[in-house]
């Protein structure tokens, strides 16, 4: 049988083998991490059809290992209402009026970037003679060359960044939109108060509406909430949030929301109404006003029976006062 001081001395080593090969471990993990970042993240590039438009980009290496990115760019759609760019595998741009990967050149392909250092690329927009007017789009995407790693599921884990480019060809370019929906809560309590709008861009082009929501209260009161700039791509909606940030309202509101667009400068409006009333502390407010109301009353009724008893006993004090008078003489 093993000596107490030999098992302790044996946990001991066991104890110090597992924790140096989990700093080991931990180390690894930390080492393998990629970290890139690409510059600008978005970058927006007007140019005529059969025309050429030279722009610079740059990647910057954020990890603390050398690493080899490799530059592509592929074309991407956007289908929910939150813009989120969805890469597209098929090479077939036929079926996407708005795809511009094949016109766009990437120079150099590929670069060795030491960590924390950033470099160049030359990006070159070459648009065919009969691309349409309006809008088309890409994005540019940097990989490292080599991704170590594994998750959970066995998969190689890819990390990478992109630049979207939008790139404009001048013409006769369709611009209309509409808001499909502008909600509120109908009835609330207390602020702050949630403003839903959802516009739909039915241009050719992808659109950034500028302009505020307008709260009027029943008093007259304005308030003013400017809505936050955002790129809504053609033939999809956008779902736009604001909010009223007050917390002591009441009364009926009415909030108008107007937002230009486009290079026409055309409009889209839309107006609801809403209630604020703070019920609960309405009620806590009566209940507190009618107690104090009854106290009042009460506390009166003492006083009117109190007075007639006094009275009757002034009065009999005074014929007291007579009887006595007359008996004297």
């Amino acid at each position: 049988m093993m000596k107490p001081a030999s098992l302790k001395k044996l946990i001991k080593t066991v104890v110090l083998l597992l924790t140096f090969n989990f700093l080991l471990s931990t180390k690894s993990l930390a080492q393998s991490s990629i970290g890139l970042s690409a510059i600008p993240p978005r970058l927006e590039i007007t140019v005529k059809a059969d025309g050429s438009s030279t722009q610079t980009i740059k990647v910057r290496n954020e990890s603390k290992e050398e690493r080899i990115i490799v530059t592509e760019v592929r074309d991407f759609v956007v289908t929910d209402n939150q813009g989120t760019p969805t890469i597209i595998d098929s090479k077939d741009e036929s079926s996407n009026r708005w795809a511009a990967s094949s016109w766009i050149q990437i120079s150099p392909p590929s670069v060795k970037l030491k960590p924390g250092e950033t470099k160049s690329l030359i990006l070159t927009v070459l648009p065919p003679k009969n691309a349409l007017p309006g809008g088309h789009y890409a994005m540019v995407i940097h990989r490292p060359e080599k991704v170590g790693g594994l998750d959970s599921t066995g998969a190689s884990i890819q990390a990478n960044v992109g630049t979207l480019v939008y790139i404009t060809i001048p013409g006769n370019i369709k611009q209309n939109a509409i808001v499909q929906s502008f909600k509120v809560p109908k009835f609330s309590e207390f602020g702050p108060i949630s403003f839903k709008a959802v516009i739909k861009n039915s241009s050719d082009i992808h659109i950034q509406p500028v302009g505020s929501i307008n709260v009027k209260s029943w008093l007259g009161r304005k308030t003013k909430i400017t809505l936050e700039p955002t790129n809504i791509f053609p033939y999809t909606s956008r779902e736009l949030t604001s909010t009223l940030n007050k917390k002591w309202l009441f009364g009926r509101y009415r909030a108008d929301l107007q937002a230009i667009y486009g290079t026409n400068g055309s409009l889209v409006n839309a107006t609801v109404f809403f209630w604020v009333i703070p019920w609960r502390l309405i009620v806590l407010i009566g209940a507190a006003i009618a107690i104090i109301v009854v106290l009042i009353i009460i506390g009166q009724k003492k006083t009117k029976k109190s007075k007639p008893a006094n009275e009757v006993a002034e009065l009999e004090k005074e014929l007291e006062t007579l009887k006595k008078k007359y008996q004297d003489k």
